[in-house]
């Protein structure tokens, strides 16, 4: 996601367009007190922020609607908010339009989404598939899913923030903002995986079955429990309703008394008993009948999900394997290749083959495919993992049925045992059946503790997956080639430590410099040129991972008044520096090469927009000025101010 138009209109219709080049750096250069300040807060709050930050003045008082052109790969989406009321700081009222090809409209009237939408659709735009951050079992904080406006602390850097050495994010001064880093920044540079969080549903889900099957277990061997004592007990309870005369004439061996016992159980009733519950009793047999056939239905769904979910799986895989054997032929120059000469061993082809240039444009889209599929496939496993949910709450509630079912029975039996000598007789000799079947469960619980030690090795599979140590292993892979990349880009600037590998500490989110006798951190590094440049290495080394790695972070880099260290707005010097040494002339055009050489790098995925006091005479500077506002021109235009 990219910016290709900032927008906003006034309360007499009116609309100002601030335009701007995807992939490439853009700069607004401009003299104090015209807007510049105000782009990073008016391009937060169109994209979800809570509340609006803009500073009030002449924006607040005459603008109506802030709006933005957003560019995608495969589409354009215009978003918008309403400025708030006065004597409030946000509203829900938001504008969206989407389609292939967008224009910015000339006039918002009314609203048509609201903001929590909108923040759902951006954050299923960019790319962030369902995923969880579940704190330690010590901790207490919630569960945090990462959406995009967690996305957009890399995404910016105001004048307050960018020449700092205590805080190296966006917003990272704000309460509780550091942690939220912490636990979703794993997600964005890829140490966690796409389907994380269905793989942690899968797994809980596993966990309450293992729970239930020993419950059942527990339950089966306390049945199952009984002894000769126990035979003997229900022969005194047979005895007592008169089921046999005595029990002085049983004989002592266990198995003539289990056929004794069985004996017993062939006696019949003299007469039926009536039941007062028969009506809801029927009702809750239908209940259990339409809870089975959906419980059918759920499972062919289910199913059939999973055929849909393997051909998915092997469609990628078949892709990997294509893009396996054809990136072996990029070991070949695409420029200098004669079609009709083989590449390997020189004869003359009677066919020729196909250009080098037409097999790497057949890799990148089956890359294009198999990124899609990859994002596709975590929401293919939530469905299954909800529609598995749903069969074991239609199970659960067949359960339930049943067991109102035994309760009527139970109670309608309780309420007449001391009436009819037959009900009591049909208990004892029930109780005695039940005990009888417990002799024969050893056949049950043997199924039952297979059953549990086939979850467990199901549970011990899904937890090597989503182990906390292969995701930490990850994370240090990602964050040493992002080491690697900042150390690289920081020999480029003329700062102290430029010769001394530095690294990212995430527990302290922070710019370590490992010299040959200490570590050193951002906040004990003198000067605000140094703090300055550390900030402009490790964001652009971080959007260089982002772009390299496909991460759903959008492809834009804020940068409010880089120079200012070098050019304080508080001295009015020539715009051009014409008048600054030639030391921190070369400070800055250094700087600002760098940022220039890391976004054509990555053209056309990555675009920065700087705002600037400073107007350099240098020719590589003002090819990429998209306006410069000085002379009456400003974010807003003067007629709106004196009208």
């Amino acid at each position: 996601m990219q910016i290709q138009e900032i927008v906003i209109y006034s309360y007499e219709r009116e609309k100002r367009v601030v335009p701007l080049d995807p992939g490439k750096v853009n700069i607004i250069t401009g003299a104090s007190s015209t807007g510049k300040t105000s782009i990073i807060p008016i391009v937060d709050y169109c994209l979800c922020e809570g509340s609006c930050m803009i500073f009030d003045g002449a924006i607040t008082d005459k603008v109506s609607w802030f709006g933005l052109l957003l560019q995608f790969p495969d589409s354009q989406m215009f978003v918008a908010r309403e400025n708030p009321p006065q004597g409030k700081k946000s509203t829900n009222r938001a504008y969206l339009i989407q389609g292939d090809v967008v224009a910015s409209p000339d006039l918002i009237s009314e609203p048509n989404t609201t903001t929590e939408a909108l923040k759902d659709l951006l954050t299923n735009k960019i790319g962030i598939s369902p995923n969880l951050n579940t704190p330690p079992p010590n901790q207490t904080r919630a569960p945090l899913a990462a959406n995009i406006r967690h996305a957009l602390y890399y995404c910016y850097q105001d004048q307050k923030e960018i020449n700092v050495n205590n805080k190296l994010f966006h917003g990272q001064s704000e309460p509780q903002i550091p942690q939220v880093i912490k636990d979703t920044l794993p997600y964005f540079l890829g140490a966690i995986q796409e389907d994380q969080l269905a793989l942690e549903q899968q797994l809980a889900r596993k966990q309450k079955e293992k729970k239930r099957l020993i419950r059942a277990l527990q339950e089966a061997e306390a049945i199952q429990g009984g002894d000769q004592g126990k035979a003997l007990a229900l022969l005194a309870e047979a005895s007592e309703v008169g089921l046999i005369s005595s029990i002085q004439d049983i004989p002592a061996e266990q198995d003539e008394v289990f056929t004794y016992l069985r004996r017993i159980t062939s006696w019949l009733p003299s007469e039926e008993a009536t039941f007062a519950n028969s009506d809801t009793l029927g009702n809750l047999q239908d209940d259990v009948t339409e809870l089975r056939h959906q419980l059918s239905e759920k499972s062919d769904e289910i199913r059939q999900a999973k055929i849909f979910a393997d051909e998915a799986e092997g469609f990628a895989t078949e892709i990997l394997q294509q893009e396996v054997r054809l990136e072996a032929l990029q070991l070949f120059s695409a420029e200098k290749q004669n079609t009709e000469i083989c590449p390997l061993c020189s004869h003359t082809l009677e066919i020729p083959v196909p250009s080098v240039a037409a097999i790497n444009r057949t890799l990148d889209h089956l890359r294009s495919n198999l990124a899609s599929t990859s994002r596709e496939r975590p929401r293919l496993r939530s469905y299954i993992n909800q529609l598995e949910i749903e069969q074991s709450n239609i199970r659960q509630q067949i359960r339930e049925k049943n067991q109102a079912i035994d309760a009527l029975i139970k109670e309608e039996s309780v309420a007449s045992r001391l009436k009819d000598l037959n009900i009591r007789r049909g208990r004892v000799i029930g109780r005695i059946s039940l005990w009888l079947e417990s002799v024969s469960l050893t056949d049950t619980t043997s199924q039952l503790r297979e059953s549990i030690n086939r979850i467990q090795r199901e549970i011990d599979l899904l937890e090597a997956k989503i182990d906390s140590e292969e995701k930490t292993d990850r994370l240090d892979r990602i964050l040493y080639r992002i080491n690697v990349s900042m150390s690289e880009l920081i020999r480029q600037l003329n700062i102290e430590y430029r010769d001394d590998p530095v690294h990212f500490d995430l527990k302290n989110l922070t710019i370590i410099v490992d010299t040959e006798t200490k570590s050193i951190p951002l906040s004990r590094i003198g000067s605000a040129q140094n703090w300055l440049a550390y900030h402009l290495v490790a964001l652009l080394s971080f959007h260089k991972h982002f772009v390299q790695q496909n991460r759903p972070v959008p492809r834009f880099l804020f940068l409010d008044q880089p120079s200012q260290v070098y050019y304080p707005q508080d001295i009015e010097l020539d715009p051009n520096m014409n008048t600054s040494n030639d030391e921190e002339r070369e400070a800055v055009l250094k700087m600002f090469s760098l940022i220039f050489d890391v976004v054509e790098s990555l053209a056309p995925n990555f675009q920065v927009i700087i705002t600037e006091h400073a107007n350099l005479d240098n020719e590589r500077y003002q090819s990429y000025v998209k306006e410069n506002w000085r002379r009456g021109k400003a974010l807003v235009p003067t007629n709106w101010i004196s009208r």
